[in-house]
């Protein structure tokens, strides 16, 4: 290649590091014309698109890059990481394995690897290959969290801990480790750990994601304290800093609800193409925080019932095939509905290995497909947990998520999006008649006897008395609320946010 192609992939490699994907997007399309036969400008272009979330074209990169040169096992393992983000954990996993076969050291694939297994509740496999990868290489910060993620969700908090402390020996700065110690801690019996992150704070040297992590433990540690004050000053930074980064607008959302209101007003939503399966779905969703968790774990400790999680299969579906530019695509809605989606539902699940005829899948935010879903699973059952609304919104406030999701981290805006979010709960209430239980938080606390029969004979189980010890479920626990549901019915989560009052102004006024 000449000095000055070699001096543009330069250049392509030099703006993916500092995050320019849309000019290494730009700049690779161009490029690509002059040298089509280039594997590596293949891979850095879907590693970008990847990055953005254009997950199908980063495939077709990815095997462009594969075609080229078939001993490129980066670009393998990118494709793995793409099939995984399409729901194609199948092909995921072959991508993983493969690479590892060709370099059975080659620590990207086994990490992966494990990362999937994690998905697939498969946890003895992933603790296994990432003590594998720690033995190899001590030098890896990610592998110290994921690790003690692993180790917290299996209930291993001996485990986990002596993972954390050796984490942050080796890796202070990782803020996503004291995070993780911070679920551990009761903040209102220890204080050097709170000490030690407020020194952190004062050294002035963090980033931003790092700062977040410690304003949301610091927020937990006040609160543990009963010190609200200084609590809500933590959680308010880490929200006004993680707000910062995303990209939200409401409109968006609203748009979109009433896209789906116009379709539904002209169909039926009858169901389609049922698939000749044996087990019976249990869907339960809701906002985060409202107490999803707790219902899977009731439900899922009776004994002819096995728990997915939140697998979010069919979130992911419809956000592909459905929506575009966050409106409903009704071009690719109509060649769907021609699918089976529950037979792909099915195979897609024997991943995990599950026997029982009944499972639970713990989806959140299902409740923008609802219509959909029951055109596909017209015999499913439809679990949907809601909470006082300024509980919820208070402890959605309190908690740094994964999923990007903008309105989380703003007082006005979530408490547009709680709005939304109950119109669109009353719309589906009307047009499923009959198909939704709604069960709510703090009467399944203050009458759970009564209200955990009401829910398994719902879901069309005969009564079982293991579903009153959710809490001895072995079921791992991925989610936020893993102290939560690792304790019996408590009712202290019950007008918590009285504690905040002074501070959640805007809440306070719209839902007293």
């Amino acid at each position: 290649m000449s000095a000055n192609i070699n001096k543009e992939i330069e250049i392509i490699i030099n703006r993916f590091k500092i995050g320019d994907y849309d000019f290494v997007i730009n700049k690779s399309k161009v490029l690509l014309k002059k040298i089509p036969n280039n594997d590596l400008v293949w891979n850095i272009r879907g590693l970008s698109l990847q990055t953005i979330g254009n997950i199908k074209e980063s495939i077709d990169c990815f095997q462009k890059s594969i075609n080229i040169n078939p001993k490129n096992i980066a670009a393998k393992n990118n494709l793995g990481n793409s099939y995984k983000y399409a729901n194609q954990y199948k092909l995921a996993l072959d991508c993983f394995e493969y690479c590892i076969r060709e370099d059975p050291k080659y620590t990207a694939s086994i990490v992966n690897l494990a990362n999937l297994k994690v998905i697939l509740n498969d946890y003895e496999e992933a603790i296994m290959l990432y003590n594998n990868v720690l033995e190899e290489n001590e030098n890896i910060e990610s592998i110290y969290v994921n690790l003690a993620q692993a180790y917290q969700s299996t209930k291993q908090f001996k485990k986990a801990l002596i993972i954390i402390e050796k984490g942050l020996k080796k890796f202070p700065e990782q803020t996503k480790i004291d995070k993780l110690l911070s679920i551990q801690i009761n903040y209102s019996k220890e204080e050097n750990h709170l000490e030690k992150m407020l020194y952190k704070l004062k050294k002035n040297n963090l980033n931003d994601e790092q700062k977040i992590n410690l304003y949301f433990a610091l927020g937990k540690a006040f609160e543990d304290k009963k010190n609200y004050k200084d609590s809500f000053k933590y959680y308010l930074k880490g929200n006004e800093l993680k707000r910062e980064k995303l990209k939200f607008n409401i409109e968006d959302k609203r748009k979109l609800f009433n896209d789906i209101k116009k379709y539904f007003s002209k169909n039926t939503g009858e169901g389609k193409n049922i698939s000749k399966n044996n087990k019976n779905v249990i869907f339960i969703f809701g906002l985060p925080r409202s107490g999803t968790t707790l219902i899977e774990n009731i439900i899922s400790s009776h004994h002819k019932v096995s728990g997915l999680g939140e697998i979010n299969y069919l979130n992911k579906f419809f956000n592909l095939n459905f929506i575009k530019n966050d409106q409903l695509n009704i071009d690719f809605i109509e060649d769907f509905l021609s699918i089976d989606l529950q037979k792909h539902y099915f195979d897609f699940i024997k991943l995990f290995k599950i026997n029982e005829d009944f499972i639970t899948d713990k989806s959140l935010n299902i409740y923008w497909y609802l219509g959909f879903i029951n055109m596909f699973f017209p015999k499913a059952k439809f679990i949907h947990c809601q909470r006082e609304a300024k509980d919820n919104c208070l402890s959605i406030f309190k908690n740094l998520f994964e999923d990007g999701q903008g309105w989380k981290y703003n007082e006005s805006e979530l408490i547009d999006y709680y709005n939304l979010y109950k119109e669109i709960m009353v719309f589906w209430n009307k047009f499923l008649d009959q198909k939704i239980l709604n069960i709510q938080y703090e009467s399944l606390i203050k009458d759970n006897v009564k209200n955990t029969k009401n829910l398994i004979n719902f879901c069309g189980l005969e009564w079982d008395e293991n579903c009153l010890n959710h809490h001895q479920n072995n079921m791992p626990i991925k989610t936020l609320s893993l102290n939560q549901a690792n304790k019996p019915i408590y009712s202290s989560s019950i007008n918590s946010a009285e504690n905040f009052k002074p501070y959640l102004k805007e809440i306070f006024s719209k839902f007293n």
